[in-house]
């Protein structure tokens, strides 16, 4: 799917304008302006691809911006030699179910503009009409054109069962990129959600189908999770490599749930320390002595630094405690070379807490 954007804010509405062409002959609704351009930047050298960008203005504070790397085949009218040729005059056309722009300015050298009439297709609202879901206006059909929404879509929520979306989500399900085909994808991965609004906010949040497949390969316990769930590990950065690396040190880390491994993610809880602990100390430890350990600092290099000085076998509420009260290796390695070499994890807390240094003796 192409990348765009949408940009709201305050403007000035524009002259109406509209650019005859080979359309539907169906009356055209005024809006205040719409205008395209095409610019160098994210056009490909033969000109297959192009970036156009299309400025919209509804209302005097309405104005919406879409910027989309598409095919030159999506343009009809449009060539690659007009992209790349002597600047000209230009005319094409956008069409889609929910509507078309026709388009006409000048174009040349990877650069051009102009200005373009939109027509929303009265076959689609009928048929939005039909499945209940409401009569679009002119913005709403406009921007059901330029997401891509059709028919396909309506029909897949329809088949697995969701909720009917209004006019409003169904908009917004076509600005975040939620396909038929994105739909049917989550249902046959065992997820069919509450509403339109969880579809929106998966895509919002870059929840795709791989990420799904991939968690629930690694556990039965990562299958099937509610919505909030998957949408948090998103947030926090809980990816399918770092719940495999995690796994892979030992089985008190392979049935970790969604919230245990969003719980390890915000206090960032590292499976290189949890590597270096059971390497260096021998123990074991469970999903709360990682997480009092990520909290308090307790590092790979922490744990392997102090086993160097000899201290391995430690618990990880003595890690935990020598890092709450500051007891770091250069501290450990001034008490030895003071000659205080045989001393206990307690008796390092002790000595730190009464501010004990060598130097003071």
């Amino acid at each position: 799917m192409s990348a765009y954007h949408i940009i709201r804010h305050v403007v000035v509405a524009g002259v109406a304008c509209a650019v005859t062409g080979a359309a539907p002959a169906v009356a055209r609704a005024a809006v205040g302006q719409i205008e395209w351009s095409i610019d160098r930047d994210g056009a490909s050298s033969d000109a297959s691809r192009v970036q156009l960008t299309i400025e919209s203005r509804w209302t005097a504070n309405s104005r919406s911006t879409w910027s989309n790397d598409r095919a030159i085949g999506e343009l009809q009218g449009l060539t690659p030699a007009q992209v790349t040729g002597p600047r000209g005059p230009v005319r094409f056309a956008l069409v889609r179910e929910a509507g078309r722009l026709d388009c006409g300015g000048t174009l040349g050298q990877f650069t051009g503009s102009g200005t373009c009439g939109f027509t929303a297709d009265p076959g689609f609202s009928a048929f939005l009409q039909a499945k209940g879901i409401g009569s679009p206006d002119l913005e709403d059909s406009y921007s059901l054109t330029m997401s891509g929404v059709g028919r396909r879509l309506v029909e897949a929520l329809s088949s697995i069962g969701y909720v009917r979306p209004n006019v409003d989500q169904l908009v917004a399900m076509g600005i975040h990129g939620v396909s038929d085909d994105y739909v049917r994808g989550l249902a046959q991965s065992g997820y069919r959600l509450k509403s339109a609004d969880d579809l929106v906010a998966f895509r919002i949040h870059g929840v795709s189908l791989d990420y799904l497949r991939e968690l629930a390969a690694i556990g039965p316990q990562l299958s099937h999770l509610d919505a909030d769930d998957v949408v948090s590990m998103r947030i926090h950065g809980v990816t399918p490599a770092y719940v495999r690396e995690l796994a892979a040190i030992g089985p008190p880390f392979r049935s970790l749930t969604s919230e245990d491994l969003v719980a390890f993610r915000i206090h960032g809880a590292k499976p290189e320390m949890v590597r270096a602990y059971a390497r260096l100390t021998g123990g074991r430890l469970d999903k709360d002595d990682v997480v009092a350990m990520a909290i308090h600092g307790v590092s790979a290099s922490y744990i392997e630094e102090l086993a160097e000085l000899g201290y391995t076998h430690l618990t990880a509420d003595q890690l935990v405690q020598m890092r709450i009260h500051g007891v770091s290796p250069d501290y450990v390695r001034s008490l030895q070379s003071a000659g205080m070499a045989r001393i206990s994890p307690d008796q390092l807390v002790r000595l730190r807490l009464a501010g004990f240094r060598p130097s003071n003796r």
